[in-house]
């Protein structure tokens, strides 16, 4: 048994809530994964190139998809695993753009994660 294990990724579909907690999007995928709920917050900011969104109405029109969609739409969201246990996600941009329906999202970076097994209001 070699003391470096290899991580594995695994995709799965969750239900996913939307927020603005302190004026930053956070997006809060949810479900079950080996039987067990696990809740995956992630905080995101806008690039600085792209920071004309919040005066050109193009921000808002990111979190009014992401509200809509919010408890209708399931994301992918990208589980990593190491020697069995969860140990991390990631949501990917350009899969979530493309569920509800905005490229605009991509233009998000991820600023700040969770990765819980008991609901963490957001």
């Amino acid at each position: 048994m070699s003391i470096f294990s290899k991580a594995e990724y695994e995709t799965v579909l969750m239900d996913f809530k939307f927020a603005e907690t302190d004026d930053f999007p956070t997006i809060q995928a949810y479900g079950m994964v080996d039987g067990k709920m696990y809740y995956c917050n992630a905080t995101y900011s806008i690039i600085t190139r792209y920071y004309a969104m919040w005066e050109d109405g193009r921000y808002s029109g990111i979190a009014s998809a992401l509200y809509k969609a919010a408890g209708r739409t399931k994301i992918e969201v990208i589980l990593k695993r190491k020697k069995g246990e969860l140990v991390d996600f990631k949501i990917d941009l350009d899969r979530l753009a493309e569920a509800v329906g905005n490229p605009d999202i991509k233009a998000l970076e991820l600023d700040g994660w969770g990765l819980y097994d008991h609901e963490v209001e957001i």
